[in-house]
């Protein structure tokens, strides 16, 4: 059963890794698009600069233009002073030449608007230059922004490849100590087989000595009536020693086969018992290797989400990765839970407290962050009671988590609690997918999760049985009612006057 849990969380591994791939390829996708409009932006900006250039090189070709028509201006009016004598026979001349002058005049007006023009078109290109390289800028910090999310990714994976390190390190532990078992059952196999051809053996030579005994028989016949009578005596003494021998024989090898069945399963359990202290000590030692690094990452993540703001793309990704820690402090606590109980070190802190206060603390801190559904409490117990309240109420709540997973298209849960014949009974009814008949009597188990649902929802299988053992502890019982389809029910009880 631990092989293949431990399977089933590689699995899981490897799922969350596919899924964090995905992502990685999804995030390079989005930085080449990027670097493709970057590309293109860039393009554009030497198309725009190339324009700038050739409108440059217009507008110095007009300026030429004007210095020629300048120099002709000069010209003209040297040609003016010097024929100043000659203006009336020269008026039709000037009269041509002042037109022309108007033409080249409105040529000019003509120029300097379309430099005008020019420069209102450079001065707008100038302006897209600059949003696009404040668009770049923004880019460039997106880009950064995806790095530092593929750093996190990262480390997420090279974490999950830890995981899966160590798991394949269980694994191998596993399959070593299944090799050695298979070995002793060849060993005891093969005594076996040599037990079995000794008493073939065995049974030829008593064949053998059967047969000697006939011929004598046979020789005794001859002689008197009373040696004939005495043979047969001793022949039917002899079938009744043969039985008896055989008897003696099959009983001396069940025997044998018990003994090494009982030894098997002594050293079976003294075995798995090994196994599990080595695997509560892993367990324990991991948990408290895992608070440490845990409480500074979940710091570190909630100054983060002080600092962020709700709208910055990275925030749900810092309120995801605050909902995975606090999945893994539950899974801490779990696995502290089960080596401080398979040690027998659980104590419980016991104080007289009002039973009502344990439900409704128990139902708000649910509520909380459970907005599908509603947890309704129909009958209360306004009852004094002896034990320990903060264990009662871990009962409670894993009880309620459970329900709320395990009903995902459902809105309600309901609790009620009553007092039987000198016992509070408290009922926890969901409406979601129900247990099968051979699950129930196995959920309270270890690392028990049903095959046909682990797939779907997460968990390690912890939860019922810490709950099952703090109710034990408290002299109290559990039990289910569920139906496939339709919904269960977690009842538990506790004696008003524990006597142990």
């Amino acid at each position: 059963m631990d092989t293949r849990n431990l399977a089933d969380q590689l699995i899981i591994a490897n799922q969350d890794k596919v899924k964090l791939a995905s992502e990685l390829s999804i995030a390079n996708a989005e930085l080449d698009f990027q670097n493709k409009e970057k590309g293109k932006r860039a393009a554009e900006l030497l198309l725009a600069n190339i324009e700038l250039d050739f409108q440059n090189n217009q507008k110095l070709e007009l300026a030429r233009e004007l210095v020629i028509a300048n120099k002709e201006l000069d010209f003209q009016n040297e040609e003016k002073a010097k024929r100043a004598a000659e203006l009336i026979i020269a008026n039709k001349e000037l009269l041509f030449q002042n037109s022309e002058k108007e033409k080249r005049a409105a040529e000019l007006v003509i120029a300097y608007t379309q430099l005008d023009l020019q420069n209102r078109e450079r001065e707008k290109r100038a302006a897209e230059l600059i949003l696009a390289n404040t668009e770049l800028i923004f880019q460039n910090k997106e880009k950064e922004k995806r790095a530092a999310e593929l750093a996190v990714a990262n480390t997420e994976l090279l974490f999950q490849n830890e995981e899966k390190e160590k798991r394949a390190a269980e694994l191998i532990i596993a399959n070593t100590e299944l090799v050695f078992q298979n070995l002793e059952k060849e060993k005891r196999a093969n005594e076996l087989i040599i037990a079995n051809k000794e008493l073939v053996f065995q049974n030829h030579e008593k064949g053998k000595r059967a047969a000697e005994l006939i011929i004598a028989n046979i020789e005794l016949d001859f002689q008197d009536e009373e040696k004939e009578k005495r043979a047969a005596e001793l022949i039917v003494a002899l079938k009744e020693l043969d039985f008896q021998d055989e008897e003696k024989s099959k009983r001396a090898a069940e025997l044998l086969i018990a003994n090494r069945e009982v030894l098997i399963q002594k050293q079976e359990k003294v075995r798995r018992a090994a196994a599990e202290a080595k695997k509560d000590e892993f367990f324990n030692m991991v948990s408290h290797e895992f608070k440490t690094p845990l409480t500074n990452i979940k710091a570190i993540n909630q100054l983060l989400q002080q600092r962020t703001d709700c709208t910055d793309k990275i925030y749900p990704f810092i309120v995801n990765a605050n909902h995975n820690i606090k999945r893994l402090e539950k899974l801490i606590e779990d696995l502290l839970d089960v080596t401080k109980i398979n040690s027998g070190q659980i104590d419980l802190n016991i104080a007289a407290f009002y039973f009502s206060d344990a439900l409704t603390n128990s139902i708000v801190n649910v509520q909380l962050t459970a907005h599908q559904h509603e947890i309704l409490l129909e009958s209360s117990v306004e009852q004094l009671y002896s034990g320990d309240q903060f264990r009662i109420e871990q009962v409670l709540i894993n009880l309620l988590n459970n329900a709320i997973k395990y009903s995902p298209n459902a809105t309600q849960v309901l609790v009620k609690a009553k007092i039987d014949v000198g016992n509070i009974v408290v009922s926890v009814v969901d409406f979601g997918i129900g247990i099968a008949k051979e699950d129930i009597n196995q959920l309270f188990q270890r690392f028990y999760r049903v095959s046909k649902t682990a797939m779907n929802f997460q968990g390690v299988g912890l939860g019922l049985y810490i709950a099952s053992e703090i109710i034990k502890k408290h002299n109290g019982s559990f039990s289910i009612e569920s139906e496939p389809g339709k919904g269960s029910s977690f009842h538990f009880s506790l004696p008003l006057n524990q006597t142990g």
